[in-house]
């Protein structure tokens, strides 16, 4: 298993929850149904079919990614970044790592005309810059962000620099997010045409806005560099953690009607993290009436708000708990304070030694109204952590979809509704 994270199933299992887990026999059938997919998988990944992945493993682009975020960074206090879905969730998802960034990166992903509003009140666009992400180069959004956005920042800026503080990333080929960056005289980088947008993320669709915020990019494609050599090496299944994700998943859905899975973490710095896989599982398993639903959660604040239901109401769920070690972290609280609230539980206790017990106490609960969860533990979070845990999610949304018999690349319900509102626009008077 990797040093980076580790996967436990076993509160999963009947044994141990009682009749809301799984049995030995539901999951030995789903393990040899994972077993023939990964199988398959595995020689594909290793031939470089996966390329998603295999972008994790290079380095000859790192330095035009290191020289685009230098130059924005050396004329730009703030960076919008327009894009949607894909083209911004994991590149939210690093960026959340920051610790102190030099630059401000604001994602402007929902075509809202208060938060526009907003963004041009709160803006000083003589240091703004701004970098368009649009796979295709005919997302809708993205295209009529940077046609209301771009004219403004040209002419606060000048025509002349326009290099200096703006970036495209599309893939290759004539599309209309390259003819505006043209009209404007923008640089284009290649988003690679071989990688969907919701896999992206460790290309520069999401490495280019970490850079930029500080974020250690070589550290990311190191983690996840790790995770996929640990699971091409397993030799059993529970020896692959992302293939025996897929099947607890799947034998949950198949043999105890968990139709939604509930990602939660205990860190803010991962829950981007988790509205990233959020659109990865959908948009990839979603399809000809098969799938489950993910739902993201944050501990502790959804302790507060959802765990009744997770706990006293329908037991059609799975549960990740992605931990983390806690203890002795963070500020101390005075014990004469904590005394004179009345709260001696807290005294001399650190904001960390809190969130830790309410992290175990989650776990404990869950088991105990049995529930099935599984646990993810990091020992820090960290680029290399999030690197690994986007090529894990990666592989077990792949693993799952081709179990169940779907594609895992493509979206066709999402198109339609794409043309749908184009159809809206046009018939607008």
């Amino acid at each position: 298993m990797s040093e980076i994270y580790t996967q436990d199933v076993s509160r999963c299992m009947a044994e141990v929850i009682g009749d809301g887990g799984l049995t030995a026999d539901a999951l030995a059938t789903a393990r040899a149904a994972a077993w023939d997919v990964w199988s398959a998988m595995r020689e594909d990944i290793a031939e470089e079919g996966f390329p998603a992945l295999s972008i994790a493993a290079q380095a000859d682009d790192l330095g035009a990614i290191w020289d685009a975020a230098a130059r924005l960074s050396a004329h730009c206090k703030t960076v919008a970044l327009l894009g949607v879905g894909g083209s911004s969730l994991g590149a939210e998802a690093l960026c959340a790592l920051a610790q102190n960034p030099a630059v401000d990166v604001r994602f402007l992903n929902n075509p809202d005309p208060e938060t526009l509003a907003r963004f041009r009140a709160s803006t000083d666009f003589a240091r703004t810059g701004m970098v368009m992400i649009s796979k295709s180069g005919g997302t809708a959004e993205t295209l009529a962000l940077a046609m209301t956005l771009m004219p403004d920042l040209v002419a606060q800026r000048g025509a002349d620099t326009v290099a200096d503080y703006a970036v495209t990333i599309t893939e290759p080929g004539d599309n209309p997010i390259r003819r505006l960056a043209a009209r404007w005289g923008v640089p284009v980088m290649d988003h690679p045409a071989d990688i969907g947008g919701r896999y992206a993320a460790l290309s520069v669709v999401g490495l280019l806005p970490a850079a930029l915020v500080g974020v250690d990019i070589a550290a990311v494609r190191a983690g996840a560099v790790e995770a996929l050599k640990v699971n091409l090496q397993g030799v059993v299944i529970d020896a692959v953690p992302a293939a025996e994700g897929a099947a607890v998943s799947l034998a949950l859905l198949q043999s105890r009607g968990a139709r939604m899975g509930v990602l939660m973490p205990y860190s803010d710095s991962l829950a981007p993290l988790v509205r990233w896989h959020r659109q990865l599982w959908a948009e990839s398993i979603g399809k000809s009436g098969r799938g489950t639903t993910p739902i993201d959660a944050l501990g502790s604040v959804d302790q507060h708000s959802q765990l009744q239901l997770y706990l006293d109401g329908p037991d059609d769920k799975m549960f990740t708990i992605i931990a983390q070690p806690l203890d002795g972290r963070g500020d101390r609280v005075p014990p004469e304070l904590a005394s004179h609230a009345g709260a001696d539980y807290l005294a001399g206790r650190t904001t960390g030694d809190l969130l830790g017990a309410e992290q175990e106490a989650t776990i404990d609960t869950l088991c105990a109204h049995g529930r099935p969860v599984r646990r993810i533990d990091v020992a820090r979070i960290d680029p290399a952590a999030v690197g690994a845990l986007m090529v894990h999610f990666m592989l077990e949304t792949v693993t799952a979809c081709f179990m169940l018999g779907v594609d895992p690349f493509d979206q066709p319900a999402v198109d339609d509704g794409k043309e749908r509102a184009r159809a809206r626009l046009a018939a607008l008077k």
